[in-house]
């Protein structure tokens, strides 16, 4: 009986979703065959061939559904943040969105003229930060992925301002 408690304290202390669900879909074929059946050891091996396909299918789709989920999350993040953004702010991210991506050399900020404080403002947010390119040669600004994206969304809203 001790035996039986313990893996019952096991399986609902289980964390792992796919596991967990294996587990539930294993319980109701193994209980689905014997009810059929009547045959206890034909109940147990369709369980435990069950268990793993089952875990590997559940696992995969929870992945995916967790990705998908951070991923909406960090969209509505910059969402969040570039809807608190200043006219000067939102210019200059405009700016990088014009240019075509999300770092600008020191050059083409100074030809573009764009407001030193919308810049500063954006680095104290950190959301822009100086970099330097691959080659190691020139200093950059790079803006944070996530808000380039949300501004090439809004780009054409931007514009018509």
């Amino acid at each position: 009986m001790k035996t039986l408690d313990k893996w019952a304290e096991r399986i609902y202390a289980e964390t792992d979703v796919g596991r967990s669900i294996a587990t539930s879909v294993a319980g109701v074929v193994g209980l689905s065959f014997y009810l059929l059946s009547a045959d206890w050891v034909i109940a147990a091996f369709s369980a435990v061939i069950a268990f793993p396909l089952v875990r590997l299918v559940a696992t995969g789709l929870h992945a995916r559904a967790f990705k998908r989920a951070q991923g909406r999350m960090e969209l509505e993040e910059a969402e969040r943040v570039y809807g608190r953004l200043s006219e000067h702010e939102k210019a200059v991210v405009q700016a990088f969105v014009q240019a075509g991506g999300s770092v600008l050399t020191w050059g083409q900020v100074n030809q573009l003229g764009l407001p030193g404080n919308g810049i500063e403002s954006l680095i104290q947010r950190e959301v822009a930060w100086t970099s330097i390119t691959a080659d190691g040669m020139r200093e950059t600004f790079a803006l944070d992925s996530s808000i380039f994206d949300v501004g090439q969304k809004h780009a054409t809203n931007y514009s018509k301002l």
